[in-house]
């Protein structure tokens, strides 16, 4: 089962993130990149306790923000995070 870790800061730029999901494997990780913009709607969502979307840079994948599950719909993957999850990590980020 995939299962939410972590957000941390992208290798490539620091306005950037990583949000890392632990496959089932040991080794395994599923990584989304997500730049400023992305980060800051996801944020602006988030804060506001409210359901939303965001549209991802490439165009196909998106975030599906909703009061107990938020879901990463990628061009050929989905993963999912529980909201409180991921609002306090985020708000750890920015800190």
């Amino acid at each position: 089962m995939i299962e939410f870790s972590r957000i941390e800061s992208s290798y490539s730029s620091k306005d950037a993130c990583r949000l890392v999901w632990k496959g089932t494997d040991e080794d395994e990780e599923h990584v989304i990149f997500l730049n400023k913009d992305e980060i800051d709607r996801l944020y602006d969502i988030l804060s506001k306790n409210t359901t939303g979307k965001v549209e991802l840079e490439d165009e196909f994948s998106s975030i599906l923000v909703n009061s107990d599950i938020t879901q990463f719909r990628l061009q050929e993957k989905s993963f999912e995070v529980k909201t409180q999850v991921l609002r306090k990590q985020l708000e750890e980020f920015r800190k």
